[in-house]
């Protein structure tokens, strides 16, 4: 028998006469078949005080515990759509540790047609039910929701951010004691905002001991419904966090300023992390300006197709789960629009090595490799269209990207200006952005450097380990064999299928200059020979000898000593320095979110993770709930080459 990879959960529903869910694990139903939309609108919207509480706020934060069918998301977020306030963005955290899949919630929802348009929507971008954080963006109600997948203690200490008003909605107390802890209890409270509401449909008498001893103020009112009793309980204004004593409080999950969705931003580089930047914020409503000396997709993000696949990482590593992520929230956001092509991608597993890493991944339900399929040599040739020589890990929702329709639809209307920016210089009002000439191109509140190799070259920057890396791409025009090609082929290299009459075929990775000026951007004959002397000996025929019909395009990447990205604060080096001689409270140093800040250090795999490395940077800048597991939001974090530099004692040799 197959052992279930590490992490997977099941509902294990049944349907009760009326088509209502019953969970068979807990032996208990989701909602009153009765009146299920009835009570969640007495105890959870009523309850918290909404709409009153969310109107004039330009964000308003939910979480829920036990988000089952979506019930109460569905009615929290008709009623948001009644009576939003202008510009409004509703963040709605959702934790199940035993999710139903898009079906079972639409099917569960179904008995409610006024629901039906929410449901519908909710279905049609509902994740697939593996373990983590899933970002979900409605952009045309102005709602987010951050569906949590996974056990509600460990979930709950992931979350970073701020809860204005909770729905305790598990299963009963005596069903699911777990839910109803006090280390549960105590992180759901220490996540509250000042003034913050919890409510439950419970009125278990522990339960409202519990609360109370936490400092909150507890009160019973009637319910509704099947379970008549509810709870409320509010957090004063005054109180100080409350943590239970096992709950663990991380390095850097430090308060952060929240910045004014009006602020000025600048953006710094029209690639994948500048366009992914600029639709993060221009989800929030904001408008930033883009600097980028020759344009958007002028630099390594300009290539006719992008390659987007998983990271095949054996381990659980806290870098591993955010390539997973960062790869899971990659495709949906491609996945909306015209230039992706999810042709699917086939790793040629080459060796006894490389197929004992992709079974290892298997082994974790987070992994995308969990969701591949292990293929024998002939389903993989199968699958592939071709021959091969070697099993294969096949990733249906892997694919191909048309970068430059990417960036010019997530960069589309946004102020661009085309200046060389070689300084940024902090000022009483904020920033202001000099060109080569010491020119004032702009003036911003806040300045993010996206600009992949020219990050290197900030003052700000020079401590940061960043190394240019040449990468070019043979294009390569099809032949009969190559024709035959069903999917992209990966191994160290990649082939894609035939797009227009032409493979892509890459791609080197030279991080020595052996040419001059010219390295970042002259195509070599003598890489194209490369990139086709990379292939294996079984897919040579596929395409013929490079000659003058191969052409290509080359550019420079940065990449980071540990291949993780930046994204986050940059902290000031005399700070840096000043940090690091003093005493360490706890073993580390903490620096608080700043208003410079810097993404980059893509690599090769700049098209997975940017999207989400964007998302966490906007989330941190503006003080909102991060998009995935606090420990994931972190390993970007700039200041750990400072911190690591510190623990060899080479910290003075980093900092200059």
């Amino acid at each position: 028998m197959v052992k279930p990879p590490i992490g997977a959960m099941s509902a294990d529903l049944s349907w009760n006469e009326g088509d209502a869910p019953f969970s068979e694990r807990f032996g208990d139903v989701y909602f009153s078949a009765k009146d299920g939309l009835a009570e969640a609108r007495q105890t959870f919207l009523e309850g918290n005080g909404l709409p009153s509480a969310w109107a004039g706020r330009d964000t308003f934060t939910i979480g829920e515990t036990g988000f089952g069918t979506g019930l109460n998301f569905c009615a929290t977020v008709q009623l948001w759509l009644e009576t939003r306030p202008p510009s409004g963005l509703l963040h709605y955290v959702g934790i199940e540790g035993f999710p139903l899949d898009a079906g079972e919630c639409f099917r569960a929802l179904t008995r409610w047609p006024e629901l039906t348009p929410l449901a519908s929507a909710l279905r049609d971008r509902y994740p697939d039910p593996v373990p983590g954080m899933h970002r979900i963006h409605f952009d045309e109600w102005g709602v987010i929701l951050t569906l949590a997948i996974g056990e509600a203690g460990k979930m709950l200490s992931a979350v970073h951010g701020r809860i204005d008003a909770w729905f305790l909605d598990g299963f009963a107390p005596l069903k699911n004691p777990e839910m109803w802890s006090d280390a549960v209890l105590a992180t759901a409270v220490s996540l509250t905002a000042p003034g913050g509401i919890l409510t439950t449909v419970t009125g278990a008498g522990v339960v409202q001991r519990r609360l109370a001893a936490m400092g909150l103020e507890v009160r019973e009112v009637s319910g509704g419904g099947r379970k008549r009793d509810m709870v409320t309980a509010r957090k004063s204004p005054e109180q100080l966090e409350v943590r239970d004593k096992r709950a663990r409080l991380s390095a850097r999950a430090v308060p952060v300023r929240e910045r004014s969705r009006r602020d000025r931003i600048a953006i710094v580089g029209g690639g994948i992390a500048g366009a992914s930047l600029i639709r993060a914020l221009r989800r929030r409503g904001m408008e930033p300006v883009l600097y980028d000396r020759a344009g958007p997709g002028a630099g390594a993000s300009g290539n006719a197709y992008a390659l987007v696949a998983p990271r095949l990482d054996a381990g659980d590593s806290a870098v591993a789960l955010f390539f997973a992520a960062a790869y899971r929230y990659a495709v949906a956001q491609y996945s909306e629009g015209d230039g992706w092509d999810p042709c699917g991608v086939l790793v040629m597993l080459e060796d006894e090595e490389a197929l004992l890493r992709a079974e290892k991944a298997r082994g974790f339900a987070w992994q995308p490799a969990a969701g591949g399929r292990l293929l024998d040599r002939d389903a993989a040739s199968l699958t592939a269209g071709i021959e091969l020589d070697c099993p294969g890990l096949f990733y249906r929702s892997a694919g191909l990207l048309q970068p430059v329709r990417l960036l010019r639809d997530w960069i589309g209307s946004t102020t661009v200006i085309k200046a060389n920016i070689d300084r940024v210089s902090r000022t009483a009002q904020g920033y202001s952005l000099l060109d080569s000439h010491g020119d004032v191109a702009g003036e911003a509140d806040a300045v993010i450097l996206a600009a992949g190799d020219g990050n290197r070259h900030f003052d700000d920057t020079r401590w940061i380990p960043l190394t240019p890396v040449r990468g070019q791409v043979s294009e390569v025009p099809a032949k009969d064999a190559g024709r035959a090609v069903k999917c992209a082929l990966s191994w160290s290299g990649y082939l894609s299928p035939v797009r227009g009459g032409r493979h892509m075929l890459g791609a080197t990775n030279d991080r020595t200059n052996t040419i001059g000026d010219d390295w970042d951007r002259v195509v070599l004959d003598e890489d194209h020979r490369h990139n086709h002397g990379n292939m294996p000996d079984y897919m040579a025929h596929l395409v013929d000898e490079p000659d003058a019909s191969w052409t290509g395009r080359a550019r420079l990447r940065a990449a980071t000593p540990d291949r993780v990205p930046l994204f986050g604060a940059i902290p000031d080096v005399a700070g840096l320095a000043d940090a690091f001689r003093r005493p360490a409270g706890r073993g580390y140093v903490t620096f608080p979110d700043g208003d410079l800040l810097i993404l980059g250090g893509l690599g090769s795999r700049g098209f997975v993770s940017a999207p989400l490395a964007a998302e966490l940077l906007v989330a941190r800048l503006l003080g909102e709930v991060w998009p995935a597991e606090e420990a994931l939001g972190i390993t970007g974090d700039p200041a750990r080459f400072a911190s690591r530099a510190h623990r060899h004692a080479r910290i003075e040799e980093l900092l200059g």
